[in-house]
């Protein structure tokens, strides 16, 4: 599985959207599927597919991304949002270990998300806004 690119992606896509300001770069949602996809291609045997799963992570990858564009998180705390994505993404390799993801981890990993997309709304409804430019 390739899961150190994707947060690479990810990271490169934000600051380039924050640093410019604009919407996020032709094709950049394009590839964070595509990557996704590659985790769970044909080759994979279907009982360590975790489609489900990998599509959420996908999500919430996209709205690091947006909240770090719309300037609703910083760099500290995107970058916390991130490592706590990596974490799962982690504990989900590791319960594809034994062969299969059963469905008392595909349920641990899915409530794991669900506090995570807590977090990033809390952090992206917090009442800050991008600073102002200052005047010259």
């Amino acid at each position: 599985m390739k899961l150190r690119p994707i947060a690479c992606l990810t990271i490169i896509l934000a600051l380039t959207a924050f640093s410019q300001a604009e919407e996020l770069p032709k094709g950049a949602k394009k590839e964070i599927h595509a990557a996704v996809k590659e985790q769970n291609g044909a080759d994979i045997p279907p009982a360590l597919r975790t489609p489900r799963v990998d599509a959420r992570t996908e999500k919430m990858r996209l709205l690091i991304v947006q909240g770090i564009k719309d300037g609703q998180l910083s760099g500290g705390e995107a970058s916390t949002l991130e490592r706590e994505l990596s974490r799962i993404e982690r504990d989900e390799k590791s319960a594809k270990k034994d062969g299969k993801a059963d469905r008392g981890e595909r349920i641990r990993l899915n409530r794991d998300i669900n506090e995570l997309h807590e977090r990033i709304w809390a952090k992206t409804h917090n009442g800050t806004k991008p600073a102002e430019p200052l005047e010259k």
